[in-house]
């Protein structure tokens, strides 16, 4: 059995420090947020969304300790903010706050979106569900969907909607 000498032991023992203490610093997660995160709301200040959005944000800002600054990019039926996400940074600091028509409504009625709601968003969680309603005059005297589609077949034009 050969000796090992103490050169060698002392080599071994700073090669073996030099190349575990990056890994060590390597393995340290950041803390999110570590600065403030942007909720960009596609529509005109004053909305529903733009209200759930500061609500949300109000609440992620007490609990995280960072702020949540809401940015309105109205236009485009929610393209223009949509698209402004799309190109930031993908590092979780710009967060879009869209509702279903932005992101599958748009998809289907314009051919050439300059996003692509599959590709370039990951959902994050259903904020709220809204129901919507359909509502009609009572001196339309309708019962039903069935009623009314009824109704406008045999007075095409004279319905407004």
């Amino acid at each position: 059995m050969r000796r090992v000498g103490m050169r060698a032991l002392l080599g071994f023992s700073l090669f073996a420090l030099m190349t575990a203490g990056p890994a060590g610093t390597c393995a340290h997660a950041q803390t999110y947020p570590a600065r403030p995160v942007t909720f960009v709301v596609p529509f005109a200040p004053g909305g529903g969304t733009e209200f759930l959005a500061r609500l949300l944000g109000q609440r992620l800002e007490q609990r995280l300790g960072k702020p949540f600054v809401i940015e309105n990019r109205p236009g485009g039926g929610g393209v223009i903010g949509a698209l402004s996400v799309a190109r930031a940074a993908p590092d979780g600091y710009t967060i879009l706050m869209a509702p279903a028509p932005v992101m599958a409504i748009n998809a289907a009625l314009h051919k050439k979106l300059p996003y692509d709601p599959a590709v370039d968003f990951v959902p994050l969680a259903l904020v709220v569900a809204t129901p919507y309603v359909l509502v009609v005059a009572p001196s339309l005297s309708v019962q039903s969907v069935a009623d009314l589609v009824e109704l406008a077949k045999a007075k095409p034009g004279q319905l407004s909607f």
